[in-house]
């Protein structure tokens, strides 16, 4: 009886110090939003997309400081975030893309032939292209987010084909 009951304290503890919003299954969302995408990378640094009630937002960094939020007014996500969608037999590719200060960002989900990548590529004006790649389990699913995104068009993965 004693050592379920230490066992419980510990399970307790453990829980008050990760708590719900700091979780790492919740990467950088917080509590009341919805986790859409959350991965951890090498650099253990956390990419997620986090949203609520028609607000959406890209965010990059750590727990204690968060590098990049887009858009700044998450309630300006579902016009600034666009998303991209290709699929054909055994091969799926999701993107939700942004431009901030001249730098396109596209956090992509791919699988093909069971196998899933993830993660951020960042393009910079000049066209040099830098990918930060999850690293581990990958919550979410960016291919829900079809109808709450606007379709981008210039997107190659889109065809140039938007409803």
């Amino acid at each position: 009886m004693k050592r379920v009951v230490v066992l419980s304290i510990a399970s307790l503890l453990a829980s008050a110090c990760v708590g719900p919003a700091s979780s790492l299954a919740a990467g950088l969302c917080r509590a009341g939003e919805t986790t859409y995408f959350s991965c951890r990378t090498a650099q253990h640094t956390t990419i997620s997309l986090c949203g609520s009630l028609g607000a959406m937002q890209y965010r990059y960094g750590k727990a204690d400081k968060v590098e990049l939020a887009f858009p700044e007014d998450a309630w300006q996500g579902s016009q600034q975030l666009g998303y991209a969608h290709y699929t054909r037999y055994r091969t799926e590719r999701s993107e939700v893309g942004f431009s901030r200060s001249g730098v396109d960002y596209a956090l992509f989900d791919d699988s093909e032939d069971g196998h899933r990548s993830a993660g951020v590529r960042v393009t910079t004006a000049e066209g040099t292209d830098h990918e930060v790649a999850c690293h581990g389990p990958v919550e979410g699913r960016l291919d829900t987010l079809g109808k709450s995104l606007r379709c981008d068009a210039d997107n190659a993965l889109n065809g140039g084909n938007c409803p």
